[in-house]
C-alpha cells in the first residue's frame, strides 16, 4: 500500500550536495551581520594596537665601499710594478658590520646592555601612559604606587652586574630626595644609592644619572651580558646592500626615539669606518715592515748586478748590443721581472698564510708556469755567441734589480703617506639624518589589513559554522541526499512564542492530570457496548482555543507556509493509501505538535470532517492548546475503558475534532502493536476526511515508528539547524524499515534569511492587503 518516495535529484537537485557560487553568495547574505560583526571585532583589535602600539622609527646611513687595494705587489704584461686590484666584497663588509668589535662601542655607548622600564598596571598603566608628559609622573591611580603611570625618566649611566645576575630582572626602587635601592628578583636589596653617585654593593655596580618619578616607583632592570646584548641589538639593526654588487650598503636602526635610532645608525657607520682603517693601518705596517727589511738586500743585489754589467763591458770593449741580442735582452728581461715580483709575493704571502694555502699555491703555479717559459726562451738563444749572451744576461739582471727596488722604493713612500691617513677604503655616502614619521604602526596598512582579515574571517566562520558547528539548515539537503522532498518551510514566528509562553504549562485541574495505570488487557473489557468504559468519562465541554497560531494570527507567513503544506497534501491524495497523516520528527523539540495542530485547524477550514490525535502516550501535551485535560482519551480507548465515541472531543473549532493522548500508561508500545490501535484507525479513517496523528520523537522511542507503519502518510518535521546530517538520515532509513510512506519533510523554525527578505516581504504586504481589505 506504500507508495515510493520521490526523487529530488530527477528535479534537477545537485548530486554531491556541493555548494556552489550562488549558496556561498547566499550563506554570506544571510548572515552578513554575523560577517560584520566579526569584521567590527577585528579592527577593534587593530584599533587598540594601533592606539597602544609604541611608535617606531627608522634611520638609515648609506656607505660606499670601494675596491679593495691590497699591498701585494705584481708585474703588468709590459714590466712596470703595479697594484693589483679586487672587486669589492659586499658580503664579508656587511658581516664585518654585524660584528661584535663594530657593535660593542655602539651598544656601550647609547646603553643598549641593558633595559629599564616603569612597572606598569596590566593593559590600563599603557593606556594612561599614552597621554602623560615626560619628566612630569602621573599621579598613581587607586593608591597603586608601584606602578608607572606614564611621565617616569630614568637615565642609568653604567650598570656592572655579577654572571649570575646576567639577564635577571631586577627591581628599582624610587625613594624620597632622590634616592633608590636595587633588589633582586627575590626581593632582596643588592644596593641602595643616590642620584649622581657611583654606589657598589653587593657585587653590582651602578650610577644612575637621572630619576623623575613618585616614592615607590619600582622600575624593572635587566643587565645583559655580551652576547645577548649583541643579540637584542642586532634585532633592530638592519645592514643590506642596495642593489647588486654596487657596494653601497645601507645601516638601519628601528628605535621609539628618532633622534636615537639616527644617532645609532650614524654611530654604526662611523665604527665600522674606524674598524677599517684600523684594520688596513695594521696591514699597511706590516707590509711596510717588510719592504723595509727587503730594501737593503734589494739595494746590494742591483749594486752587484751594476757592478758586474759595467766590469763585463769594460772587459769585451762593448757597449751597443746586436738586434739579436736586443730581443733576447727584452724577452728576458720580462720574463725575470714577472719572476722577481712572484717571488716577492709569494714571500710576502708567507707572514700570513701557509705554503699549503690557495693563494700561497697560485703563486706557486704562476712561477712554475713562468720558470717553464723562461727555459724555452734560453734555449732559442743559446746558439748565440758566448760574449753577446753573456752582455744581455748581465744587462737584464741589472735592469731587473733596478725596477725592483725602484718599485720598493716607492712602495714604502706610499705606505707611508697612506698609513697616514683616515679615509680608507669606506666612505659615508649618507649620514642618517632624525626621520619625521614613525615607520610602525603603519595605520593605513594596519586598518586596510585589518578589515580585509576581519570580513575573510568572518566568512570562514559563518561557512565553518554552517557546515560543521550547527545542524542542517538547507531544506535542499533532505531533498539532495535522502530523496524526501520538502513540502513546505515554516519561518520562525515570534508571535508563535508569545503563544507557547502564554500556554498554560499544566493541564486543567477539572480533571486528574494522569489517568491509572493499568497493564495491557489481552481482550476488551466487557460492558463497554454501550460506549463506556470502566473509567468513562464525558467528552470535554467545547472551549474556544487561545493557542493556535493559524486562529490567533491567521495571515501570520508561518500560517501561509502551512497552508502551503496542506495544498501539497491535497495534491498527493491520490499516491496516499488512506486519509490518515503521521507528524514525527527525529527528536523532541521539532515542532511537530505545533505543525500537526495548526496543519488541522487549516484542514478544518476546508469544510472537511478534521480529527487530530495526540499518540504521544508518554508526554504528550497537546490537549493543552484547547485548555483541556489528557485524561479520557486515547489509552482509555486501547484498554478498554472507554469507547471512541465518548473519547473524542469538540474543541470549538468547526470541522475538528481531538483525541487526546489519555491518562500515560506503563505500556504505550504495547498498546500501540495491538490490533485493536489498527482497528481505531481503519474506523476513524472511515468516519473523517483527514485524520492527523501526532507522534513522539522517532529516534528517541519506538511508538512513533509503529504509528508511521499503520498510517497512510508521514510527514517528517525538521527544525531548522537542529538535526545533524546523521541524525537526519538515521529518522529516514527508521521511517524506510518500519514501512512507512514518507510523504514529505517540512522545514520549521528557519530564521528569516536575508536572501530570502525580498520574497517575503512580496507575501507579507500581500497578506497585509487581503486582510485591511477585508
Amino acid at each position: 500500500m506504500n507508495t515510493p518516495n520521490l526523487d529530488a535529484r530527477s528535479l534537477g537537485g545537485p548530486r554531491d550536495g556541493g555548494l556552489s557560487a550562488r549558496d556561498v553568495i547566499r550563506l554570506l547574505s544571510d548572515h552578513l551581520w554575523a560577517v560584520i560583526g566579526v569584521a567590527a571585532a577585528v579592527i577593534l583589535v587593530a584599533t587598540i594596537y594601533v592606539l597602544l602600539a609604541t611608535p617606531m622609527y627608522t634611520a638609515g646611513a648609506l656607505v660606499r665601499i670601494e675596491a679593495s687595494d691590497p699591498n701585494e705587489l705584481g708585474v703588468g704584461p709590459n714590466g712596470p710594478i703595479v697594484v693589483q686590484k679586487q672587486a669589492p666584497s659586499t658580503d664579508a663588509e656587511i658581516a664585518m658590520m654585524q660584528s661584535r668589535a663594530v657593535l660593542e662601542p655602539v651598544m656601550q655607548k647609547f646603553g643598549y646592555n641593558l633595559q629599564v622600564q616603569a612597572h606598569k598596571f596590566p593593559f590600563l598603566g599603557s593606556i594612561v601612559s599614552k597621554f602623560a608628559t615626560p619628566g612630569e609622573p602621573s599621579r598613581p591611580w587607586f593608591g597603586l604606587a608601584k606602578y608607572g603611570w606614564g611621565g617616569e625618566k630614568i637615565r642609568i649611566d653604567s650598570l656592572r652586574v655579577p654572571p649570575e645576575l646576567e639577564n635577571n630582572k631586577l627591581k628599582l626602587r624610587a625613594l624620597d630626595n632622590g634616592r633608590y635601592e636595587l633588589l633582586d628578583s627575590n626581593g632582596a636589596t643588592l644596593l641602595t644609592g643616590k642620584v649622581g653617585e657611583l654606589v657598589s654593593g653587593s657585587g653590582v655596580s651602578m650610577l644612575v644619572s637621572n630619576l623623575i618619578a613618585w616614592p615607590g616607583t619600582e622600575f624593572q632592570l635587566v643587565g645583559f651580558n655580551d652576547v645577548n646584548a649583541l643579540k637584542r641589538f642586532s634585532h633592530e639593526l638592519k645592514v643590506t646592500e642596495k642593489g647588486k654588487d654596487t657596494g653601497i650598503v645601507q645601516i638601519s636602526f628601528d628605535s621609539s626615539n628618532p633622534s636615537v635610532a639616527a644617532a645609532v645608525a650614524n654611530a654604526v657607520a662611523q665604527s665600522y669606518v674606524q674598524a677599517t682603517v684600523a684594520s688596513r693601518q695594521l696591514s699597511d705596517t706590516k707590509t711596510l715592515d717588510f719592504i723595509n727589511q727587503e730594501l737593503p738586500r734589494l739595494r746590494e743585489e742591483l749594486r752587484r748586478a751594476e757592478a758586474a754589467l759595467t766590469d763585463n763591458q769594460a772587459s769585451s770593449n762593448s757597449l751597443q748590443p746586436t738586434a739579436e741580442a736586443q730581443s733576447y735582452l727584452q724577452g728576458g728581461l720580462d720574463l725575470e721581472r714577472q719572476i722577481a715580483a712572484l717571488q716577492l709575493q709569494r714571500t710576502q704571502l708567507i707572514l700570513r698564510f701557509t705554503p699549503n694555502s690557495r693563494p700561497v699555491q697560485n703563486i706557486d703555479e704562476q712561477l712554475a708556469q713562468l720558470n717553464a717559459a723562461r727555459q724555452t726562451f734560453d734555449a732559442r738563444f743559446n746558439k748565440m755567441p758566448a760574449s753577446q749572451r753573456r752582455d744581455v744576461d748581465l744587462t737584464r739582471n741589472a735592469k731587473v734589480a733596478e725596477a725592483i727596488y725602484v718599485a720598493m722604493v716607492n712602495k714604502a713612500e706610499e705606505l707611508t703617506v697612506r698609513r697616514a691617513g683616515t679615509t680608507g677604503d669606506v666612505h659615508i655616502v649618507d649620514a642618517a639624518a632624525r626621520p619625521a614619521d614613525p615607520v610602525s604602526p603603519n595605520v593605513p596598512l594596519v586598518m586596510g589589513a585589518s578589515a580585509s582579515i576581519g570580513l575573510m574571517l568572518g566568512a570562514l566562520i559563518v561557512f565553518a559554522r554552517s557546515q560543521l558547528l550547527t545542524g542542517v539548515t538547507d531544506s535542499r539537503f533532505v531533498e539532495w541526499t535522502m530523496s524526501v522532498p520538502v513540502l513546505g518551510s515554516v519561518l520562525y514566528s515570534p508571535q508563535q512564542e508569545q503563544l507557547k509562553r502564554a500556554t498554560p504549562n499544566s493541564l486543567p485541574t477539572s480533571a486528574p492530570q494522569y489517568g491509572p495505570r493499568v497493564a495491557l488487557p489481552l481482550l476488551p473489557t466487557a460492558g463497554t457496548s454501550d460506549g463506556r468504559g470502566a473509567q468513562g468519562t464525558a467528552a470535554a465541554p467545547a472551549v474556544a482555543p487561545n493557542y493556535l497560531l493559524a486562529r490567533s494570527f491567521p495571515h501570520n507567513a508561518s500560517v501561509e507556509a502551512l497552508r502551503g503544506v496542506r495544498a501539497s497534501l491535497h495534491f498527493g491524495e491520490t499516491a496516499a493509501p488512506d486519509n490518515i497523516v503521521v507528524v514525527t520528527g527525529p527528536t523532541p523539540g521539532t515542532g511537530k505538535t505545533f505543525v500537526a495542530s495548526n496543519l488541522a485547524a487549516l484542514e478544518a477550514e476546508t469544510t472537511k470532517r478534521v480529527l487530530l490525535i495526540d499518540c504521544d502516550m508518554r508526554c504528550g501535551r497537546l490537549a493543552t492548546l484547547f485548555n483541556q485535560q489528557n485524561a479520557g482519551g486515547l489509552s482509555e480507548v486501547l484498554m478498554g475503558k472507554l469507547h471512541i465515541d465518548r473519547a473524542i472531543r469538540e474543541v470549538g473549532i468547526p470541522g475538528l475534532s481531538f483525541l487526546s493522548c489519555g491518562a500515560y500508561p506503563v505500556n504505550p508500545s504495547e498498546l500501540l502493536m495491538t490490533p485493536r490501535f489498527a482497528l481505531l484507525l481503519e474506523e476513524l479513517n472511515r468516519q473523517f476526511d483527514r485524520v492527523i496523528v501526532d507522534t513522539p520523537p522517532l529516534l528517541a522511542v519506538s511508538d512513533a515508528a509503529i504509528i508511521a507503519n499503520r498510517g497512510g502518510n508521514t510527514i517528517l518535521v525538521l527544525r531548522s539547524g537542529m538535526h545533524t546530517e546523521e541524525e537526519i538520515e538515521e529518522t529516514v532509513t527508521k521511517l524506510q524499515r518500519a514501512g512507512a510512506c514518507v510523504g514529505g519533510a517540512v522545514f520549521n523554525a528557519v530564521p528569516l534569511r536575508r536572501s530570502e527578505k525580498r520574497s517575503y516581504g512580496h507575501l507579507s504586504a500581500y497578506s497585509n492587503h487581503n486582510h485591511i481589505a477585508a
